[in-house]
């Protein structure tokens, strides 16, 4: 197993984070002994959900790579490690004539990552196609399929805390092309909406029920807010564009102060769908 101390900044989707040390398990038996050796950690996929402090984290983050980062096609199933990029088991997938993954185009996560949060996009969510879960948790190996798979608006079906070792899609067959041009489209509507954007997140907020929080936002006058260097996107007000020497720091003083302003005004608390790691404020 591979241990580096180094600054998340240069390894994370968003350009955020500080000092750490990162932990890069290739296999089950490596992930054993991880968790045997440490009780608290963070397990870190591709960042692109996470804004991490600048002073970087107190406990060991864990990175999956090797053998969780293995995709492989068994008929209409398509089996992908933790460790492995969505667009790369999207593209594979594509590649085989297996369509069920499209919608989730352009979302830049790693496998695990998207189905810890149940990743969606366009009406679907990976849990949708998702026929069986194996995940690691208390010293013992877990696999969950069909009625035991129970996720939600994202929020995945494994129990916290738990590592995701694998996951199998079930897929349906559909000729190439068809596929490759829905991606396209797909990718061109995300790029309009503003979630694919230069140093640009994710969605900040959950939804409230009723309406979305990009609507409120506006609403509440808040699109051209800024703090330091990351501001609101111009694109979609749910969405922060990142920059300047303490991303991290910035954004997570820009959500609290939309917040604030969100609840004084409509009286609803939005709850964050990006996850803050490590020390913010004062």
């Amino acid at each position: 197993m591979e241990v580096s101390f180094i600054n998340l900044r240069d390894i994370t989707y968003l350009a955020s984070g500080g000092p750490a040390h990162v932990w890069q398990a290739t296999t089950v038996a490596e992930l054993k002994a991880f968790t045997e050796q440490f009780h608290t950690f963070r397990v870190l996929g591709n960042g692109s959900n996470v804004i991490i402090s600048s002073a970087g984290l107190t406990e060991p983050a864990l990175m999956l790579d090797g053998d969780f980062k293995k995709i492989k096609l068994k008929g209409n199933d398509v089996i992908a490690g933790a460790g492995a990029g969505l667009k790369d088991v999207i593209k594979k997938s594509a590649a085989a004539g297996l369509c069920g993954l499209e919608n989730l185009s352009g979302i830049p996560a790693s496998v695990g990552g998207a189905v810890f949060k149940n990743a969606g996009a366009f009406g679907s969510a990976i849990s949708d196609v998702l026929k069986w879960l194996r995940f690691y948790r208390s010293g013992r190996e877990y696999r969950i399929s069909g009625g035991m798979i129970k996720a939600s608006y994202r929020t995945g079906p494994v129990p916290i805390p738990a590592v995701i070792l694998e996951a199998c899609f079930s897929l349906r067959k559909k000729a190439g092309k068809k596929i490759i041009d829905r991606i396209k489209e797909l990718t061109a509507k995300r790029k309009e909406k503003g979630f694919i954007y230069k140093n640009g997140s994710g969605c900040i907020f959950r939804n409230p029920a009723g309406i979305p929080a990009g609507k409120l936002i506006e609403q509440c006058g808040c699109s051209r807010w800024r703090a330091g260097g990351v501001s609101v996107s111009p694109l979609h007000a749910n969405v922060f564009v990142l920059r300047g020497g303490r991303p991290a720091d910035d954004a997570y003083e820009l959500m609290s102060r939309i917040r604030a302003r969100v609840y004084e005004a409509q009286g609803v608390y939005l709850e964050t769908l990006v996850e803050f790691w490590g020390r913010f404020g004062k």
